[in-house]
This record gives C-alpha cells, sequence and structure tokens, in this order.
C-alpha cells in the first residue's frame, strides 16, 4: 500500500506538470464522473457481496449466486455504457460545460465498462477473502496506470491519454485476475436443488439499495464542488476547468489523508465490531474516542508540517503553474482532515447496524454543500467552493457524531475539541502549528483530551510497537555499514 500510494502521488505530481491547468481540470471531471456511474450502475448488487456470499456459500449456492449476480453486473453494465455513448453530447455538456466532446465521453464509456468489471472483481475476491489476490490486482492496476498514463501523455498531453491508460489497466489487471481464479470458480459446486428468484433476490437488493444509496451520496457528496465550478460560476467553460485543474492540484497530498484515513476505518472496524459481538458497548466507546483523537492529532500534525512546505511543492515540484490551487490548500486540508474522520467515526453506526443512519449525515452535508456553493461560488469563485465543501464536511462529521451519540457512542471533551481542530488550518503555517503545538503539549502533560485510561493504553501501544519493531530498527545500522564496507 506504501508503494501504490507514493506511486500515485508521483503520478499525480508529473500530470501535474505536464498538463495545462485545463486538461487537468478535464481529467478531474472525467475520472470523478467514473467514481460515481461505476457503482451507480450496476445499482449497488456488488456492494452485497460481502454480505450474502457466504450466505449463499453455506446453503450450497454459491454457483447460483455467482451466475445471477454475474448476469446482473453484464446486462446493467451494458446498458450504462449504452447510455452514455447515446447521450454523449449531454454527457458532456453536464462533465464539461459545452457538448463538443463527444469523442471524449465515448471513451470514457469503454472505461467505465472496465471499471465496472475492475469493481465488481474487487467486490467478489474481498467477500471470498482473497485479500492477497485483491492486493496483487491494485498493485498491477496502480503499476500499469502509472506507465501506460505517463507514456501516453508523452506522445500527447491530454486528457484522453489518461483516461485511455486508466482503462486499460483496468482491463489488464482484471483480466489477469480472472484467468488467476478463473480455475477454481470453474470447479464451483453444483447447487442439488433450485433456488427460487423469489427467494434470492428481495433481501439482497433491499441491502444493496442502501448500499447504492451511501455509494451515491458520498460520492455525489465528493464531487459536487467540481459540477457546480463548471455549471454555476459564471466563467466560460475553459475557464472553469482551469479552476477546476486548480483544486486537483490542491488535493494531491490531502487525498493521501482520506486513503490513510480509510484504510485506519477498515483496520478497527473487526475489533470493534468483536467487542460489539461480546457486548462490550463501553470498550467501543472508548476504543472509538481514542481512534478519533489520535487520527485528528495525526492528520492536523502531517496538515501542519505540509502546509509549512506548500511553497516548494507549488514553486518547485509543480513547476508554479498552480498558484490558485496553493490559496485553497489550507482549506482543502481541512476539509479532508474533517472527512477522514468522518469515515472512522461511522464505524459506530456500522456495528450498531444503523446503516441506513449512516448515509443522512452524507445528505445533509450534500444539501449544506450545495448551499453554499451557490452562495459563495459567485462571490469568491474557487475558494467559495472549497470554503463551502470545508463547512458542509464538517457539518457532516457532527451529524455523525450526534447520531452515534443518540445511539450509545460516549462522546468526552477531548474528542470534541480534537474534532474543530482542523479548522485551525486555515489560519495558516505558523498559526496552525502553534495551535497544533500547543493541543500535543496539553495531551501529553494533562488528562483534558486524553483520558488516564487512554494515556495508559497509548504508551502500552507505543511500547508494543517499539518492541516489534525494534529487531527492524537494530538491522537497519547494521545492513547500512556493511553495505558501506
Amino acid at each position: 500500500m506504501v508503494v501504490q500510494r507514493s506511486i500515485g502521488f508521483g503520478r499525480g505530481v508529473l500530470f501535474c506538470r505536464w498538463l495545462t491547468p485545463e486538461t487537468l481540470g478535464q481529467w478531474e471531471m472525467a475520472y470523478s464522473f467514473l467514481l460515481l456511474a461505476a457503482p451507480l450502475a450496476v445499482l449497488g448488487v456488488p456492494g452485497s457481496f460481502g454480505r450474502y456470499l457466504e450466505h449463499f456459500r453455506q446453503r450450497g449456492h454459491l454457483h447460483t449466486f455467482l451466475k445471477r449476480t454475474a448476469g446482473w453486473t453484464i446486462v446493467c453494465g451494458v446498458a450504462a455504457v449504452a447510455l452514455v455513448v447515446w447521450f454523449a453530447p449531454q454527457f458532456s455538456q453536464l462533465l464539461f460545460g459545452n457538448g463538443q466532446q463527444v469523442r471524449l465521453i465515448q471513451g470514457i464509456a469503454l472505461c467505465l465498462a472496465a471499471i465496472i468489471l475492475h469493481h465488481t472483481l474487487t467486490s467478489l475476491l474481498i467477500a471470498l477473502r482473497l485479500f492477497r489476490i485483491v492486493s496483487a490486482m491494485n498493485f498491477v492496476h496502480s503499476m500499469l496506470f502509472a506507465g501506460l498514463a505517463l507514456g501516453l501523455l508523452m506522445l500527447n498531453a491530454s486528457a484522453s491519454s489518461i483516461i485511455i491508460g486508466y482503462g486499460v489497466a483496468c482491463l489488464v489487471a482484471s483480466l489477469g485476475t480472472i484467468a488467476w481464479i478463473g480455475p477454481e470458480l470453474r470447479n464451483v459446486e453444483q447447487p442439488t436443488d433450485a433456488l427460487p428468484q423469489s427467494e434470492f433476490w428481495p433481501r439482497m437488493l433491499r441491502f444493496a439499495f442502501f448500499v447504492w444509496l451511501t455509494n451515491v451520496l458520498s460520492h455525489l457528496f465528493a464531487i459536487v464542488d467540481r459540477y457546480m465550478i463548471v455549471h454555476v460560476s459564471g466563467m466560460p467553460s475553459a475557464e472553469a476547468l482551469e479552476q477546476v485543474g486548480y483544486y486537483h492540484s490542491s488535493r494531491i497530498i490531502p487525498l493521501l489523508l482520506v486513503s490513510f484515513a480509510d484504510m485506519f476505518s477498515g483496520m478497527i472496524m473487526p475489533h470493534l465490531s468483536r467487542d460489539w459481538e461480546a457486548g462490550r458497548r463501553k470498550q467501543v466507546s472508548r476504543q472509538l474516542n481514542l481512534s478519533i483523537k489520535l487520527t485528528c492529532l495525526g492528520m492536523v500534525g502531517f496538515g501542519v508540517c505540509v502546509l509549512l512546505f506548500s511553497p516548494l511543492l507549488f514553486e518547485v515540484v509543480l513547476a508554479g503553474k498552480y498558484t490558485a490551487g496553493l490559496a485553497v490548500l489550507p482549506w482543502t486540508l481541512a476539509g479532508c482532515i474533517w472527512y477522514g474522520i468522518f469515515l472512522v467515526s461511522q464505524n459506530y453506526l456500522w456495528c450498531a447496524e444503523h446503516a441506513r443512519l449512516a448515509a443522512l449525515p452524507l445528505a445533509i452535508g450534500l444539501v449544506v454543500n450545495i448551499g453554499l456553493n451557490l452562495l459563495l461560488l459567485p462571490m469568491w469563485g474557487l475558494y467559495g467552493a472549497v470554503v463551502a465543501t470545508g463547512i458542509s464536511t464538517l457539518i457532516c462529521l457532527l451529524t455523525i457524531l450526534w447520531l452515534s451519540k443518540q445511539h450509545g457512542l460516549k462522546l468526552d471533551q477531548g474528542s470534541w475539541l480534537l474534532v474543530l481542530l482542523p479548522a485551525v488550518l486555515p489560519a495558516g503555517a505558523s498559526v496552525a502549528a502553534v495551535a497544533w503545538l500547543v493541543i500535543l503539549v496539553i495531551t501529553l502533560k494533562t488528562n483534558l483530551i486524553l483520558t488516564n485510561h487512554e494515556q495508559i493504553k497509548l504508551r502500552k501501544m507505543l511500547r508494543d510497537t517499539l518492541e516489534k519493531t525494534g529487531p527492524f530498527l537494530r538491522w537497519i545500522p547494521s545492513t547500512t555499514s556493511r553495505a558501506s564496507s
């Protein structure tokens, strides 16, 4: 994962250096659309694999499950691709603010088919608990995307080159995975009895609907500001796409924080679920409180470092092409940190089996985001869009914490204080650094933020980590000295 993220960061930097802001904005709009359209097209059915594959396998109907869901995905995927191709001028107007990018939209439609295949395979392999194959597939995809996209950009610096590279990488990684696991899937035992359609689809589709709804809301919430820049700012389409390109440059590093939070959320979920199923509800609250606090402290500290070194990144690494991105970076960081904390916080409602409520904060945040963009975007341009997204993300986070509190989550004063800490980032690097250091000292020297129980647990975690990494750390100098000699 570290290698993948490093490759992704380097790829993003080169995209910014090699492309004009307008072309980068085209890629950002296309990529945002693909992430939204892929789960939308298949109506959330692959998202239900993790919940129902094992259910049908234990009843001897894994073959039936695979056959029917594969048919569903193929039919929905073909229909989605045909729809995008048929209405290419309208989708061009939606994505780019003009109806002249029909050829690009047709390429996006073909890329969408490859992404649907890739996402469906990923969901299937996770449901089968074949995580090593998922890791290998994602690693191959990341490497191929970087190599193909950058190679094509050297021949033709356009958004279509990146889209071709992304689609081909998805297709090759997916076909290689199918060749790897195909023999095992073909040998799945045939069912001994027929499974009526009425016993197969209703329950799974109800679950899939809420997965679909959550996916749609989360992706709409993530991309609505860029669409409003294109359609509501009042700028010509070329200028609006330039602003989207500037916005993309400010998100390269903050999105690494979101990626980390997503990974961390998935890591702690099994532990929270185990305590919940064992009836240790207070332990779940304690674990989640500590997780929120450490996530806030760590990500805000990283954000401060990003702000301190941001002139170097934008003036040297990005060749001074994205000064508007540098101007909105503090708010972009704050919004991404709040969204990362949201990803960690939503685990409580998942544990408590209130999946429907998990979509409500996203819906509220989406409405607030649209309203604030309508107000701020015409006045402040890109800066207004980023501020609107940051504020709406905070409201989304506060809403899910309030809902979790109503269903038993015990949040202490330290958690509430640290949740608001990212608000210091827009004040500037110096103010944010001082504020973070003050909070860090208070955290380490008092129990106003970390309780006595949390301090003891944190010290134990650090001690265990040092014990496990000690041999590795001792190995590094000896290896270096041998290499030197």
